[in-house]
């Protein structure tokens, strides 16, 4: 999904030289939610091994005081290099370590960088939430391989908050400074809001349900768009127990009760406009995509209203039919069947 821009106070003005081309994805008590308990989670999962390296790569990238340095460090992470970056020929290694070179001795960024390493300075709530995150995913899905995580610095120049693949997780840091920050990246105001620590485990479990997450491709109605994102929602709260429902769908928790309590005015404009089998791509990015709001249900209600409604329909669903696993769910990609046996119809 691709999201709108607008000016905010960028490092830089250049663009990234054409070699450099890399591809759009899409924490203890910090980086959880607050008051995490033993009540959180199973024991059994705390047993279950989630083993994994959390590199802080940005060090290595800005100590680098040469090409033949930039060049190593390039080499030592080949992971990031050909994943992260893109780069797979080792003549563009040789350009793209001169590039990345001049890139981290701009002085603005490593001005910014101290910033970020003064707000991520002690990285053991991370990697303690991290491994919590790994077990409840592989304690569900045992053939889940845990990834190496690296975390970069990149001014928001690379355009990736998160990086998500089979074998690597890179966390651009600097995405996650919060509101105090000197430089946030470029994206509109209400997007801002969920670019802060708190946020950074949600945001990660909805890009690894992508790798459980099926979808019947043939489906492109408005109802198979909102169960792939309510599952990918479901899918976050189950792996981030601890996390508030806020979190997990990134609603402030003024929006999130709003919603709540006029729940059926939004079921009723939905199925009043027959909104459910809708296939316009336009209609459909109104309510599920990215929006400051819907004007068309109320001055209130928030944007991505489809995507909480889809997580209503699933939750219903699993309530509905308790023998279904975590697994199961996310292996299923019909969308009218999840709906028909969800029973979904909220009280007035």
């Amino acid at each position: 999904m691709k999201f709108k821009r607008e000016p905010v106070n960028n490092l830089f003005d250049f663009k990234i030289i054409d070699a450099i081309k890399v591809c759009f994805f899409w924490f203890a008590t910090i980086f959880l939610s607050q008051g995490c308990t033993d009540k959180c989670h199973d024991k059994a999962i705390e047993k279950t091994a989630a083993n994994f390296q959390l590199v802080r790569l940005e060090k290595e990238l800005f100590q680098a005081k040469d090409v033949n340095a930039m060049y190593s460090v390039l080499q030592r992470h080949p992971k990031f290099t050909m994943g992260y970056l893109g780069v797979q020929r080792k003549e563009d290694l040789e350009i793209v370590s001169t590039q990345l070179l001049d890139f981290y001795k701009n002085k603005t960024l490593v001005d910014f960088n101290k910033e970020t390493q003064k707000s991520f300075q002690n990285m053991d709530s991370l990697h303690v939430a991290l491994t919590l995150f790994f077990q409840h995913i592989k304690y569900s899905f045992p053939q889940f391989f845990v990834p190496e995580v690296n975390t970069v610095v990149t001014g928001f120049h690379f355009e990736k908050d998160l990086y998500v693949s089979d074998s690597l997780i890179v966390i651009s840091l600097d995405y996650f400074l919060g509101k105090g920050a000197k430089f946030r990246p470029p994206y509109f105001n209400y997007f801002l809001e969920r670019y802060d620590k708190p946020y950074l485990l949600p945001m990660l479990a909805l890009g690894v349900s992508s790798k459980f997450n099926k979808v019947n491709m043939k489906d492109e109605t408005m109802l198979s768009n909102m169960i792939f994102y309510g599952k990918a929602i479901y899918f976050a709260q189950a792996v981030l127990p601890c996390a508030s429902d806020s979190l997990i769908v990134m609603y402030s928790g003024q929006q999130l009760q709003e919603v709540n309590e006029n729940v059926s005015t939004i079921w009723s404009h939905f199925i009043e406009k027959k909104l459910l089998f809708e296939t316009n791509r336009h209609l459909i990015d109104k309510y599920v995509g990215e929006t400051p709001k819907i004007n068309e249900i109320g001055e209130k209600c928030p944007g991505r209203i489809g995507q909480w409604l889809g997580w209503e329909i699933v939750k219903k669903y699993m309530k509905e039919n308790p023998a279904v696993t975590l697994p199961q769910l996310m292996a299923d990609d019909d969308a009218q069947k999840i709906f028909r046996l969800s029973k979904y119809k909220p009280k007035k």
